[in-house]
């Protein structure tokens, strides 16, 4: 069976549908603290057809997964002072870890708050892991410092939990600025994953106006697509009509 020029374009088509929908999720979040922009690779007709070629006579059911899967882009956002010491921002590349009651899951973005159980829980009102259990500061003024120790004037409430991963681009978003763990490895816990900084949040690492862009060219690299399309069911319409004649 061959693989016709229709078929990769149906699925370079359904890789641009994959791409603006994660431009989409960029731009809405472009003002999310803690926000990571999502990547989806595009690629070249050319390579869909080489890559089809190639797998010709073979299984064609996994032709649509030529495409590339979608990764995070984890390069760490500007850090932007607001004056709130429940508010906490990571410098590196560390990750909070928050109580979910089953998979944990993970954020850089640091606006704290306490809930009615007197325990620290991010804006979701998800708890945050500390290195002996939950923190909770019961209320009243809080200090966090640079290792993520919270005290209480001269009380320490615990120690807020950093983690690392080695290949972070590999985790999953799980919208609002949640993560899971998906396919990244958690580094070795000698290694340092970043220091606390109180009153800060880091910014979303999301670039409007680069987003824009890629969000025409992916449009056009649609149509483009589309033109492929239509044109070979022209071609083929002129061809039934040309056999009727017979």
């Amino acid at each position: 069976m061959d693989v016709d020029a229709v078929t990769i374009a149906s699925i370079s088509m359904q890789n641009d549908l994959q791409r603006m929908n994660g431009i989409a999720q960029n731009l809405a979040n472009a003002n999310t603290a803690g926000y990571k922009r999502q990547i989806t690779a595009s690629r070249p007709f050319a390579a869909f057809l080489q890559d089809g070629n190639e797998l010709e006579g073979s299984n064609f059911g996994n032709l649509g997964n030529l495409g590339r899967p979608s990764n995070l882009d984890m390069r760490v956002g500007t850090l932007r002072p607001t004056g709130n010491n429940f508010d906490v921002a990571v410098e590196g590349d560390g990750f909070f870890e928050l109580d979910t009651g089953a998979d944990p899951a993970y954020a850089r973005q640091g606006t704290m708050r306490v809930d009615g159980r007197g325990r620290l829980v991010t804006q979701q009102g998800l708890p945050l892991v500390g290195l002996d259990g939950d923190v909770r500061p019961n209320g009243g003024l809080l200090t966090i410092d640079p290792q993520g120790e919270v005290r209480q004037g001269e009380r320490s409430l615990g120690q807020i939990k950093l983690v690392r991963f080695a290949n972070p681009g590999r985790m999953l978003t799980l919208g609002n600025g949640l993560y899971a763990q998906g396919g990244a490895v958690l580094a070795e816990q000698s290694l340092k994953p970043g220091a606390l900084r109180s009153g800060f949040l880091e910014n979303s690492n999301v670039e409007s106006a680069q987003e824009m862009v890629r969000l025409t060219e992916t449009v056009r690299h649609f149509e483009a697509m589309q033109k492929i399309m239509q044109g070979y069911g022209e071609l083929f319409d002129k061809t039934l009509r040309k056999l009727g004649e017979f």
